[in-house]
C-alpha cells in the first residue's frame, strides 16, 4: 500500500477540481464544496475581503509561499485592505494558474483551472503590482478561495473620466470603479470603527463571556452561535442589549493595555446573575475570558484622501509618533493600522488626517511619505488607518498636522 498517500491525494484533487478529462488544464465545473474562508454571510464585498484578511493572514501567506509568489503576499493584503476591487464574471472557459482552498483543514492548491460551469461565475477582482507587473487576483463570493487569474506586464493607468456618446455612457455606468480610484468614498469602514485595535484608558470592565453552547467541543466561538456572560437581571441587562467584544493584550509603552476588538453580541435570554448573548458579527477569534461593554454606533467618514504631496517642512499644530503597529513586522502598508500618542488631550478627532514624516538628517527639509485618517480616540492615544504612502511606516515615524500650501 506504498501508493496510498498518492491516490488519496488525487482523489481529492478530483473531487475539488471536477476534472471532465485528464489534460493538463482541469476544468472546475463547481466551487464552494472546499471553502478557503467562510465569507459567503458577509453582505459587504469590502468586509468580507477583511474579514479575510484578519482571520485568515497566516493561511494566506502560507498559500501563497505554495504556489511560488510569497513575494506578492504585502501587495496582495495591501490591495485586499483598501477594499480596490471590482465585482465582475468569470467566464466559462476563462482559466486561473492557480487557486487556493482549503480541504480537511489544510490549504491545498490547485493549478492551472478553466471555469467550466454551467454559468458564468460571480467573483471580486483586483491588482497588485509587484516588480513593474500586473498580478490580477480573483475571489469567488461564495467561498473567498484566492486565485491568480493572469500576470501581465506594467502598470496599469488609472481609470480615466472620458467623454462618450450617450449609448457607451449608459453601459459604463454598469460598470463599479475600483475604490481605490473614487475621489469620494468611506474613509473608515464598518470594520475600521468595530473590529480595530486601540488603547484601553480605563479598567478592565467587569463583564466577561464565560463560556459558550457547547463549548466543549471548540475554543473560538463564531457567527451565530450563544455565549454565556458573567452578568443577568440584577446588574441591569435586559433583552436585545447590544455589547462590544473585545480582548486585552499587553500593554503600550505606559499608556495602557492594547484593546483588539473581536466582535458584537446581543443579550437573547436572561437569569438573575447570568445572560446568554448571541454572537451577530465576529472579526477575530471570539474566546472564553474576552470582555464585553455596551456597543455604540459610530459615524463613518465620506471623504477623499487627501495624500502627502505638502510642502516639506514643519507646521503648528499636532506632533505625535507612532508607539504601535498592527502586524508582527516592524513596518506597515495602506490599510493597516497603526497607534499614535495623540488622543483626547491633543484635540484629535475621528475622520481626521495627518501626515506621516521622518527626519533623516538635521536641519534637511522633512521627509513626508504618506497620509493617514484617525479611527478611534481615546484619551492619550489614537487608532489611525494608513490612507496613503510611499514608504512603509515603522515604530517611531512622527505625524503632524497637514501644512497649508
Amino acid at each position: 500500500m506504498k501508493n496510498k498517500p498518492f491516490i488519496i491525494l488525487f482523489i481529492g484533487v478530483f473531487i475539488v477540481c471536477s476534472l471532465g478529462t485528464f489534460a493538463e488544464t482541469k476544468k472546475l465545473k463547481e466551487i464552494g464544496r472546499y471553502k478557503f474562508a467562510d465569507i459567503e454571510d458577509v453582505v459587504d464585498p469590502a468586509e468580507a475581503m477583511k474579514l479575510l484578511v484578519d482571520k485568515y493572514a497566516d493561511d494566506i501567506q502560507s498559500g501563497f509561499n505554495m504556489a511560488g509568489y510569497g513575494e506578492l503576499y504585502v501587495p496582495f493584503i495591501d490591495q485586499v485592505k483598501q477594499s480596490a476591487f471590482m465585482e465582475t464574471e468569470l467566464a466559462i472557459g476563462d482559466t486561473m494558474e492557480w487557486m487556493l482552498f482549503r480541504s480537511g483543514g489544510s490549504i491545498k492548491l490547485a493549478q492551472d483551472l478553466e471555469w467550466a460551469g454551467e454559468k458564468p461565475l460571480s467573483v471580486l477582482s483586483f491588482n497588485a503590482v509587484h516588480d513593474n507587473k500586473t498580478y490580477e487576483f480573483i475571489m469567488p463570493k461564495e467561498c473567498g478561495n484566492i486565485s491568480l487569474r493572469k500576470v501581465e506586464v506594467g502598470v496599469p493607468e488609472p481609470v480615466s473620466e472620458k467623454p462618450y456618446q450617450e449609448e457607451e455612457q449608459q453601459e459604463d455606468y454598469q460598470i463599479e470603479k475600483a475604490k481605490i480610484y473614487q475621489d469620494i468614498y468611506a474613509l473608515l469602514s464598518e470594520t475600521d470603527l468595530y473590529c480595530s485595535i486601540f488603547v484601553m484608558d480605563d479598567p478592565a470592565p467587569e463583564m466577561r463571556i464565560l463560556g459558550a453552547e457547547r463549548g466543549w467541543e471548540r475554543t473560538m466561538i463564531t457567527d451565530g452561535e450563544v455565549v454565556y456572560v458573567n452578568k443577568g437581571k440584577n446588574d441591569g441587562l435586559e433583552t436585545g442589549q447590544l455589547f462590544l467584544i473585545f480582548e486585552l493584550a499587553h500593554d503600550i509603552d505606559g499608556y495602557g493595555p492594547l484593546g483588539i476588538m473581536r466582535g458584537r453580541a446581543r443579550i437573547v435570554d436572561l437569569e438573575d446573575t447570568r445572560a446568554s448573548a448571541r454572537i451577530e458579527k465576529a472579526c477575530g477569534p471570539v474566546e472564553k475570558g474576552q470582555f464585553l461593554v455596551p456597543f455604540e454606533e459610530k459615524e463613518s467618514r465620506l471623504g477623499k484622501d487627501l495624500g502627502y504631496n505638502v510642502p516639506p517642512h514643519r507646521v503648528e499644530g499636532l506632533d505625535g509618533h507612532v508607539i504601535y503597529l498592527e502586524t508582527e513586522f516592524n513596518q506597515i502598508g495602506t490599510g493597516y493600522w497603526a497607534i499614535l500618542d495623540l488622543g483626547e488631550d491633543a484635540g484629535v478627532q475621528v475622520g481626521q488626517q495627518l501626515i506621516i514624516y521622518r527626519e533623516e538628517e538635521k536641519d534637511a527639509p522633512l521627509y513626508i511619505f504618506g497620509n493617514v485618517v484617525i479611527v478611534d480616540v481615546q484619551k492619550r492615544t489614537c487608532t489611525v488607518k494608513a490612507l496613503s504612502a510611499r514608504d512603509a511606516i515603522r515604530m517611531g515615524d512622527f505625524v503632524m498636522t497637514r501644512p497649508t500650501r
